[in-house]
C-alpha cells in the first residue's frame, strides 16, 4: 500500500512545486525521482563531469517519468538525494533495459568530490553489472544526514526513457522479485503455446500451425529482449548480440505474423489486392534489420515503431474487409488481434512521447500479446474443428445422418420439455409445501417458547398468590381480636364506673399482645401488596412481550421490550443462581415492529441461560451482561454470558434453520435463524463472539430510522 501512495503520489508531482532533493525516510519505500530530476543536452557528448557540477544549465525535466524520444544525442540528468533514514547505503534502479550506455557519478555537493562512479548498458558485458538483473542498479553510499548530487549520462540508439527508482536494497530487489514473477507468468504462457501448436503442427502437417510456432517464437523473444531477459539468461557476454536481438525478433515477430494472417483469413483469394500490398511491409523490416547491421540504430528503432503501428491498422483494416466479405473465421482473428493491437499502439504513443512512461504503458505490449497468443491459439484450435466439418459436410452419407440426428434431437427436445413442464409444475408445488412446512415449523418455535415461558410464568404468579393466600387466615383472625378488643369498648356502661371493664380490657389486650398484633397486621398488609404489585409486574411484562402489535410498524422503546422478557425469565434467572447485570444507557424510540423484537431478545436470552445452566465446568456464578449503546446512529444491544460457548466448527451455522447446539429433543433449531431473519427485516446486523469453554456475546445493531 505504501508503494502504491508513493507511485500515486509521484503522478503528481508535475503539477506540484519543483523540488530537485530528494528525502529518503526510514519507511519510503520505493520511490520514483524522475520528476525530481533536471536534464542537461550535450548534442556533441563532449561534456566531462567536472564540467556539469559547475554549470546551471540543467532544466527541470516537468513529468515524473520523462521521455527524451529517439536521438543520437547524449543527456545528462541530475538530482539530489538526502538520507534521513539508519541505512548506509541506498539503491538506485534505472529501469529502462535498451539503452547503450548509463553512468552514474555520485558527487558531494560541498566540494564537488565524485565519490561514486560506475559504467553499464548494453556495450558492457551483462555478467560485469553489480546486480544479477535486467535492469540496472546502482549502490549510492550515503550516510544517515548526508546529501549527495548523482549524474546520469544517457546516450542510445533507441528510446531515452528516464525511470528511476529510488530504495533500500530489500524495496528495490523485492520490486524486481515481482517483476521477474510477472515476465515469468508470461514466459510461461508463451512456452505453453509455443509447444502445444508446435505438437499439433507436427500431428496435422498444416504449415499455419508452423508459422504460427515460428511468429509466438519471434514474439515472446522480442519481450524478452526488450525486458532484458535474453542479455541475462542466454547472451551475457555478448553486448552485440544484445543490441541487435531487439531489432532481430521484432522484425520476425512481424514478418512472421504477417505471413500467418495472409494464411490464416485466405487473403490471396479474399483480398488479392491487399495481399500484394502486404510485400511493402516485409521490405521495410528487411530494410530495418540490414540498418540495424549496418549500425544505425536511430533510424531502426524509427523503422520498428512506426513499422509496428502501420502494420497493426493494416491488418486490422484487412481483417474487417474480410470479414464483411463473409468470411466467418476474420471474426476470430479481429476478437484476437484486438488486446495486440491496442498493446502495439499504446506502447508506440508511449516511445514517441504521446503516453507517459509508466506500469501501465510499459506492460501493454506483454499483455496484450499473451492475450493475442493465448486467443489465436483458440482460433487455430477452431480449425480444426472447421475442417473435420468441411470433410464431413462433403459426405452425402454423413449429410443424411445428420439431418437424422436433428430429427431425433427435435423429437427428443419435445419430450425434454414436456418433462421440464412437469418437473416445473411439481417443484412448484414442492415450493408451496417447504413454505407451508416452514410456516408451521416458525409457529411450532413461537408456541414452544411460550409454553416455555407460560411454565415459568405460572410459577412467578404463584408466588405472590402464596403471599396473599398464607396472609389472608392470620390477618382475618387478627382483625377478629380488634374487633372483639372494640366490642369490649362499646359494652362499658357509661353510668357505672370503668375500673373493671377497663381491667378486663386490659388483660384481654396483654392476652392477644396488642402491640404485636398492630405490627403484625402491617406485615401482612405489606405481604398482600407486595404479592399484588409482583403480579401485577408479571402481567404487565407479559402483556408488553405478547403485545398485538407484531406486524404494526411503529417507533418504541426497545428497553421495555428487554425489561418485559427479563421479568418473564425471572424463574429461569433465579432458579439457575444467574446474575443479571444492566448496563443500560438511554436509547431513543427506534422505528421497529416491537413485537417481532421481544421475540429476538426473547430467544437470545433462553439460549444465554441454557448456555450458562450447562457450563458445569464454570467455577464462577452465572452472569448474564446486558449493554445498550448508540453509535452512528443506530442502537446496539449487547447479550453476553459466561455460558459454554460455541465450538469454531459450527459457529458458521448459528443462523442456520433447524441447526442447534442441544440435544434432540430440547429445541428445534429455528430460533436463532427466527432471530437473524427479523434482524434482517429491519435493515439491521447481529454478530456473533463467541469462546468455547469461555462464553458467547451477540451483539444486535438497530438503525434507529428505518429505511429501505
Amino acid at each position: 500500500m505504501k508503494r502504491i501512495i508513493l507511485w500515486v503520489l509521484a503522478l503528481f508531482l508535475p503539477f506540484c512545486s519543483y523540488s530537485k532533493t530528494v528525502t529518503y525516510y526510514q519507511d519510503s519505500g520505493n520511490i520514483p525521482i524522475g520528476g525530481y530530476s533536471e536534464i542537461f543536452t550535450d548534442p556533441a557528448d563532449t561534456c566531462t563531469i567536472q564540467d556539469l557540477v559547475q554549470t546551471d544549465k540543467f532544466v527541470a525535466a516537468g513529468n515524473t517519468i520523462p521521455n527524451l524520444g529517439i536521438s543520437s544525442k547524449a543527456f545528462w540528468v541530475k538530482f539530489t538525494i538526502q538520507n534521513e533514514s539508519e541505512l548506509e547505503e541506498l539503491l538506485l534502479e534505472y529501469g529502462q533495459v535498451i539503452i547503450d550506455e548509463i553512468s552514474i557519478y555520485v558527487v558531494t555537493p560541498k566540494n564537488n568530490k565524485i565519490v561514486y562512479t560506475y559504467h553499464t548498458g548494453e556495450k558492457y558485458k551483462f555478467s560485469k553489472r553489480a546486480y544479477d538483473y535486467p535492469t540496472y542498479i546502482f549502490s549510492i553510499p550515503i550516510s544517515k544526514g548526508e546529501t549527495k548530487d548523482v549524474y546520469l549520462h544517457l546516450k542510445s540508439g533507441e528510446e531515452i526513457v528516464i525511470p528511476v527508482t529510488l530504495g533500500s536494497t530489500t524495496t528495490i530487489l523485492d520490486a524486481n522479485h515481482d517483476k521477474g514473477f510477472i515476465f515469468g507468468m508470461y514466459s510461461g504462457i508463451i512456452f505453453v503455446m509455443f509447444f502445444f501448436n508446435l505438437f499439433i503442427y507436427f500431428t496435422l502437417k498444416d504449415s499455419i500451425y508452423l508459422k504460427y510456432v515460428i511468429y509466438v517464437f519471434s514474439i515472446g523473444m522480442a519481450q524478452a529482449s526488450l525486458f532484458g531477459y535474453s542479455f541475462q539468461y542466454l547472451w551475457p557476454d555478448s553486448p552485440w548480440m544484445a543490441n541487435q536481438s531487439v531489432y532481430l525478433f521484432s522484425c520476425m515477430a512481424s514478418i512472421s505474423a504477417l505471413e500467418f494472417v495472409k494464411t490464416f483469413l485466405q487473403m490471396k483469394t479474399n483480398a488479392p489486392l491487399l495481399y500484394k500490398g502486404s510485400f511493402v511491409f516485409t521490405l521495410a523490416y528487411i530494410i530495418t534489420e540490414i540498418l540495424s547491421l549496418a549500425g544505425y540504430f536511430n533510424i531502426s528503432y524509427f523503422l520498428v515503431l512506426t513499422n509496428a503501428g502501420l502494420i497493426c491498422v493494416y491488418i486490422l483494416i484487412v481483417a474487417i474487409i474480410i470479414f464483411k466479405r463473409g468470411f466467418k473465421r476474420a471474426l476470430f482473428f479481429l476478437i484476437a488481434w484486438s488486446p495486440l493491437l491496442l498493446g502495439i499502439i499504446i506502447s508506440v504513443l508511449k516511445d514517441f512521447d504521446i503516453l507517459p512512461a509508466n506500469n501501465f504503458t510499459n506492460y501493454t505490449m506483454v499483455t496484450g500479446t499473451a492475450l493475442e497468443v493465448i486467443l489465436l491459439s483458440f482460433a487455430l484450435a477452431d480449425r480444426i474443428n472447421i475442417l473435420k466439418r468441411e470433410k464431413e459436410e462433403s459426405q452425402a452419407q454423413t449429410l443424411e445422418a445428420l439431418l437424422q440426428n436433428e430429427l431425433i434431437i427435435k423429437n427428443q427436445n419435445i419430450l425434454l420439455e414436456k418433462k421440464v413442464e412437469e418437473r416445473t409444475k411439481e417443484l412448484s408445488d414442492t415450493i408451496a409445501d417447504l413454505k407451508q412446512t416452514q410456516q408451521q415449523l416458525v409457529s411450532s418455535e413461537k408456541m414452544a417458547s411460550l409454553g416455555h415461558l407460560t411454565a415459568g410464568i405460572a410459577h412467578e404468579i404463584n408466588n405472590p398468590i402464596n403471599f396473599v393466600v398464607s396472609n389472608v387466615k392470620p390477618l382475618k383472625k387478627d382483625i377478629e381480636d380488634i374487633y372483639e378488643l372494640i366490642k369490649k369498648y362499646e359494652n362499658i356502661d357509661s353510668l357505672s364506673g370503668f375500673q373493671n371493664e377497663i381491667s378486663e380490657i386490659n388483660s384481654f389486650k396483654n392476652e392477644i399482645d396488642y402491640a404485636y398484633l398492630k405490627k403484625e397486621i402491617g406485615s401482612l398488609l405489606q405481604g398482600i401488596e407486595d404479592g399484588a404489585g409482583k403480579t401485577a409486574d408479571i402481567v404487565q411484562g407479559l402483556r408488553a412481550f405478547s403485545r398485538t402489535d407484531e406486524n404494526v410498524f411503529k417507533r418504541s422503546n426497545i428497553l421495555d421490550g428487554i425489561h418485559s422478557s427479563l421479568t418473564l425469565l425471572n424463574t429461569e434467572l433465579s432458579g439457575a443462581s444467574i446474575d443479571v447485570v444492566k448496563n443500560f444507557s438511554d436509547l431513543p424510540s427506534i422505528e421497529c415492529y416491537p413485537g417481532k423484537l421481544n421475540q429476538v431478545f426473547m430467544n437470545i436470552l433462553n439460549n444465554a441461560i441454557f448456555s450458562i445452566k450447562e457450563n458445569k465446568q464454570r467455577k464462577e456464578k452465572g452472569q448474564l451482561i446486558i449493554t445498550t449503546y448508540v453509535n452512528n446512529h443506530k442502537v446496539h444491544i449487547s447479550f453476553k454470558d459466561n455460558g459454554t460457548g460455541i465450538a469454531d466448527d459450527v459457529k458458521a451455522k448459528v443462523f442456520e434453520p433447524f441447526f442447534s447446539t442441544k440435544e434432540a429433543g430440547k429445541g428445534a433449531g429455528l430460533g436463532m435463524s427466527i432471530a437473524f431473519e427479523i434482524i434482517r427485516e429491519h435493515n439491521g446486523d447481529i454478530q456473533l463472539h463467541t469462546e468455547y469453554g469461555i462464553g458467547s456475546e451477540f451483539v444486535v445493531s438497530l438503525p434507529v430510522n428505518y429505511t429501505k
